[in-house]
C-alpha cells in the first residue's frame, strides 16, 4: 500500500506543475510583445518532462510491487 501512496503522492505534485506550465502559458501569452512560440515550447517541453516522470513513476511501481 505504501508505494501506492508515494506514487499518487508524485502524480499529484505532477500534476501541479502541469497546472502551473498552463498558467505560465495562459498569463504569458497575454503580455505584449510576448513570445508566443518560445513559450508554446517551453510548455510542451515541461509536459515532455513531466510525461517522462510519469513513466519513471510508473517503472518504480511496478518494481516495489515486484511486476517486472
Amino acid at each position: 500500500m505504501r508505494p501506492h501512496i508515494v506514487a499518487w503522492t508524485v502524480r499529484a505534485g505532477l500534476l501541479a506543475i502541469e497546472g502551473i506550465l498552463f498558467l505560465f502559458l495562459w498569463y504569458g501569452t497575454g503580455a505584449e510583445r510576448a513570445p508566443i512560440g518560445l513559450l508554446i515550447s517551453m510548455v510542451i517541453a515541461g509536459l515532455a518532462g513531466l510525461w517522462w516522470m510519469e513513466l519513471k513513476v510508473q517503472q518504480a511501481l511496478s518494481k516495489a510491487l515486484g511486476e517486472e
